[in-house]
């Protein structure tokens, strides 16, 4: 079986984000995005902390906005139209799940969708699924990224997408179609699951359950992407089943080492891209 690795992907990416923006820092221009957590997530830390660490390497400035886990929907809407208002900033990501009292869904309408470049604002998901993607969530992005950068074959393949979460699962069912492979999503009312699973040779699960897809779930030869992120007392693991998969899939992008680096670079260049675009209008 071989591994879908993301680091090579990452590193031809960040080259090439270390380039734009040295051109925009040579304009005076430094890009900066405005990252929104609300309350204290451990994993959300973690992922801030590689941002940043990334974000310095390619002299992109991330600045964190904590809020605390009481804030009100009012509150936070407030923190993202003055975050949209300032314009020495040019990505906001706004971190999520929310804590449950807050509303995602109306919440996200107030990210300016200039500077939405986690792809959230209903504006930016309308152009998704019409087929002319601006911004879009980059896990998902990532997913389709890995694939063309090994090779998978796309064009007529047919790709089952497990998960339907607005930063996973459909914005990738979508790009998958751009690509012209044919789609089809289960989740967690898909009576049968495997039969989905079975009938795909691209198959991409990211449904937050360790283990979730086994070997007896893909038909032989399959490539499986590996979406899901869960912390176990053995670590950081995937949604698949390793070893029920490994001898079965053609090819297997691993937790860590596969998407994560990748969702990282493309982030940022989503950075870069909304100053470019800043500056040009």
């Amino acid at each position: 079986m071989r591994l879908l690795l993301g680091k090579p992907l990452a590193e031809k990416l960040q080259e090439s984000s270390r380039q734009r923006s040295a051109a925009l820092h040579a304009q005076d221009i430094a890009p900066r995005l405005a990252a929104v957590s609300v309350g204290i997530d451990p994993a959300a830390n973690t992922y801030l902390q590689s941002l940043a660490a990334r974000g310095k390497k390619l002299d992109i400035a991330v600045e964190e906005v904590d809020l605390s886990e009481d804030t009100s929907e009012r509150q936070l809407i407030t923190t993202l139209e003055r975050l949209g208002a300032d314009t020495r900033l040019h990505g906001i990501l706004l971190l999520t799940p929310l804590p449950g009292a807050l509303d995602e869904g109306h919440i996200v309408d107030h990210i300016v969708p200039a500077k939405d470049v986690e792809g959230m604002n209903p504006f930016n998901v309308g152009l998704l699924a019409d087929g002319r993607p601006r911004f879009v969530p980059s896990t998902a992005e990532a997913i389709v990224e890995l694939l063309k950068f090994h090779g998978v074959a796309l064009r007529g393949a047919r790709a089952a997408v497990v998960g339907r979460s607005t930063v996973i699962g459909r914005p990738a069912a979508y790009l998958l179609l751009k690509e012209d492979a044919t789609v089809t999503i289960a989740h967690s009312q898909t009576p049968d699951v495997r039969a989905v699973t079975k009938d795909a040779s691209v198959v991409v699960v990211g449904v937050g359950r360790a283990g979730f897809l086994r070997g007896d779930m893909i038909s032989p030869g399959a490539t499986v992407i590996d979406a899901g992120i869960n912390v176990t007392p053995k670590g950081i693991v995937g949604d698949v089943d390793v070893e029920s998969v490994s001898p079965i899939a053609a090819a297997l992008s691993p937790v860590p080492g596969g998407l994560g680096a990748v969702t990282t670079e493309l982030l940022l260049r989503n950075v870069l891209t909304a100053a470019e675009r800043q500056q040009n209008n």
